[in-house]
């Protein structure tokens, strides 16, 4: 049968799960995309040890693949359902590469949080998918500096080895700088705040207001996302030196200032500690599941700066673009604004994001991560409340975004006969307040898709 092998490679990465929570904005309609972290997610069990292998996917021995014609009835009847207000592209292929399915597909559309897979794509390349970010403790004299090195999920105390965010802790820090410290037979220090990785506005332009309850200021360190209680901290940078400086009080370091400079050049002479976040792969993996728009600005910021780019906005905006384009994409339609997703100046083709899809579930390279990080219907992430009901839960794999004028899914689904496919749809130009109403018929379409067009009810 057609597929069988695609289906279990898709097969094994539905099976790895991640935190079971809902996006906040997914679930009631507003005017962004996500609230970054959950406050108080729940745990879904993972198994201690298992065998990532061909998978077999059970199938519908009567099952047969869907044709073109069958897509169509499914897409169609998406654009002119009567809880669309906006203009619709819909985009399906198979693993193959094959088009499927072609509406509009080349149209550059809003597409909200599904910038996201692009900005995973850009930084996975770029970065690296084993590249860890550093936070580092560098001395000059009897000056400490406490340098960003784009880690913004630093842990207040120690860090958590087996956490995607938190791996790193400040008291870690603290102990190894307290060592070297006293073996320099220094007591007393001035501490400064290194945050000159990144340049410019805090804020992208296009985000101002109450929007900018959805991001925190972009700076290169940070501690727990920038989230003091329930809310983005104005400063999380200086959040981070002052608990800093009282980890190295409570061990018995005297910090008589503490101030913003930039720190010497480092060296093994000169580093005092030094701390890693988890790697990129999983950095990328958390920001996808939890639609985390603070970690996928960074991811664009630190791929500005990786390719000689200023590390602001501006510079995140050319290099996302950049990189998909020397990666061999065609970016006809693409407009990068921001790469979290929150602009409304971005504009994406269904097209481009399919490719990246396929290219990622097959290639074997470095941005292989995109499919398993992508949220499962009815179980993780932003999908968690998504295909309730429906036959489809745990059969489709994508990830979400939602604005007050937009509503796009872009993902994988399997079907019945165990076909894989890569899908994208996108929805702009909503009017306003229906972004919500719209969301039950994208999953009723792809629903359909799974279940074959006649058995979808």
């Amino acid at each position: 049968m057609k597929a069988r092998s695609q289906a279990g490679i898709v097969a094994v990465l539905i099976l790895l799960g991640g935190y079971v929570v809902a996006d906040a904005v997914d679930i009631a309609p507003g005017i962004l995309t996500a609230t970054d972290k959950p406050l108080e997610p729940r745990a879904y069990p993972e198994a201690a040890n298992f065998e990532a292998i061909d998978a077999d996917v059970p199938v519908d021995d009567g099952g047969v693949d869907l044709l073109p014609g069958d897509v169509a009835t499914i897409a169609e009847s998406l654009a002119d359902d009567p809880r669309n207000t906006g203009e619709t592209s819909f985009v399906v292929r198979e693993l193959d590469g094959t088009l499927v399915y072609d509406m509009r597909g080349g149209t550059g559309r809003l597409p909200a949080s599904s910038m996201k897979v692009l900005t995973a794509a850009a930084a996975l390349e770029e970065l690296g998918p084993n590249t860890t970010l550093d936070t580092r403790a560098i001395i000059s004299e009897q000056r400490l500096y406490l340098v960003g090195g784009g880690d913004i999920y630093l842990s207040s105390d120690y860090g958590d080895e087996m956490s995607a965010v938190g791996r790193a802790g400040l008291a870690d820090l603290a102990d190894q700088t307290v060592s070297e410290l006293e073996s320099r037979g220094l007591s007393s220090i001035e501490l400064s705040l290194d945050s000159s990785l990144f340049t410019g506005t805090d804020y992208h332009e296009n985000v101002v207001g109450s929007d900018r309850q959805f991001i925190m200021p972009m700076r290169p360190i940070a501690i727990d996302g920038g989230i003091i209680g329930s809310v983005y901290s104005t400063n999380p940078d200086l959040d981070a030196v002052n608990r800093f400086a009282e980890l190295l009080s409570e061990r018995g370091i005297e910090v008589t200032t503490v101030t913003t400079g930039t720190a010497p050049a480092a060296t093994d002479e000169n580093t005092a500690g030094i701390v890693s976040s988890a790697p990129i792969r999983d950095l990328v993996d958390y920001t996808l599941t939890m639609s985390d728009n603070s970690l996928a600005q960074v991811l664009g910021h630190l791929v500005a700066q990786s390719r000689g780019l200023t590390a602001d906005f501006d510079g995140s905006a050319v290099a996302v673009k950049e990189s998909l384009v020397d990666q061999g994409y065609n970016t006809t339609g693409l407009i990068v604004s921001d790469a979290a997703g929150l602009s409304i100046d971005n504009r994406v083709s269904a097209h481009l994001l399919t490719s990246v899809l396929v290219d990622s579930a097959s290639c074997g390279c470095d941005t292989s991560t995109i499919p398993h990080s992508l949220p499962v219907a009815g179980l993780s992430g932003t999908l968690w409340s998504r295909f309730e009901g429906l036959p489809t839960q745990g059969l489709v794999r994508a990830k979400t975004g939602t604005l007050i004028a937009a509503n796009s899914l872009t993902g994988y689904v399997t079907t019945e006969s165990g076909q894989v496919l890569a899908f994208s749809i996108l929805i702009d130009g909503l009017e306003s307040g229906t972004t919500g109403i719209v969301r039950p018929a994208i999953d009723e379409a792809i629903n359909a898709l799974a279940m074959g067009d006649e058995n979808a009810d």
